[in-house]
């Protein structure tokens, strides 16, 4: 029988305790809470790492792992690991979209049905003693045609829960094609930006999406849309998307990303922007928390650890 080795398992951000109780015959070094500073004696051991957001795995960080042979990240982007470095240096990377993309499509379909009916509004303006109907009247989905940029798990997942709405689907990805199904028509960036009433962004961050969404890309848009991001926030640039909701190009915007989200941080050209997103009655911000539920919290850790497991027994 092949006697599978020993690896130990370095998790440096919270992982639902599934994960430990799958992989329980290995080292576990869990230290969710762990300094910076203690990262290095941890890593030079480490021959698995397991993390979420809290480090920039760049080639600093994994030359100080001379021993790991595999990187998870208990989410689904990847732009935190440099990926192309860790290949060179034989580690494997693994993710786990699988487990945060029916999370991740709610919450977007929450957030455009939200803009579209003004709940958000509505709500705020009750609150404060106004009960203003009409000034509240609402636009269904069902005539709408939704444009999905990026159709990987999230945008599949989107596309079959969006179509009992009735609403026209459109697909944009610049690395699949022949996708088309009873759910989605596979269309150019450029039909998806002559066609849609609605643009959605659900791809990773790559030298591809950076500032996609700026202003030549909202210009080329055919006619004033809403727009919803649930990717990662350099995929939109800022300070165009204010621009162009000030002129009313863009009707209304659900950002569950930022370019900066360390608020703190904010300078003062950022402050003034921020500070005019949360003012605007047709802009819906939420805290990154697109994918993050409590299903998804268990089902990324389940996610991961059976495929750190596929790739213990395959080695």
């Amino acid at each position: 029988m092949k006697k599978h080795f020993n690896h130990t398992i370095l998790i440096i951000d919270e992982v639902h305790e599934i994960f430990l109780e799958k992989l329980n015959a290995h080292k576990i070094i869990y230290v969710p809470n762990i300094n910076i500073s203690d990262l290095p004696e941890q890593l030079s051991i480490a021959t698995i790492l397991v993390l979420r957001s809290k480090l920039i795995l760049d080639k600093s960080w994994i030359d100080q792992a001379p021993q790991l042979k595999l990187v998870g990240r208990l989410g689904s982007g990847m732009d935190n690991i440099d990926e192309d470095y860790a290949r060179k240096k034989g580690i494997v990377c693994l993710n786990a979209p699988e487990g945060n993309r029916n999370a991740v499509s709610e919450q977007t379909i929450a957030t455009i049905l939200s803009l579209l009916t003004n709940v958000v509004k509505s709500n705020n303006e009750i609150t404060d003693g106004k009960w203003l109907r009409k000034d509240n009247e609402g636009v269904e989905l069902k005539n709408l045609t939704v444009g999905i940029i990026g159709y990987g798990n999230i945008g599949q997942t989107l596309a079959v829960k969006l179509n009992v709405f009735g609403c026209k689907i459109i697909a944009y990805d610049r690395f699949l094609i022949n996708f088309s199904d009873e759910f989605v028509k596979e269309v150019t960036l450029e039909e998806l930006q002559n066609q849609s009433d609605i643009i959605t962004l659900h791809v990773p961050l790559n030298k591809f999406s950076d500032n996609m969404v700026d202003l030549e890309f909202i210009n080329r848009v055919s006619k004033p849309f809403y727009l919803f991001n649930f990717s990662r926030g350099k995929v939109v640039n800022t300070s165009d998307l204010i621009s162009k909701l000030k002129e009313g190009k863009v009707l209304g915007a659900g950002l569950d990303v930022l370019s900066n989200e360390n608020l703190s941080s904010y300078d003062e050209n950022e402050n003034e922007e921020f500070s005019f997103l949360t003012k605007s009655e047709n802009v819906i911000l939420t805290p990154h928390t697109g994918g993050l539920t409590k299903d998804s919290f268990k089902l990324i850790a389940e996610v991961l650890a059976d495929k750190v497991s596929r790739y213990i027994i395959a080695k």
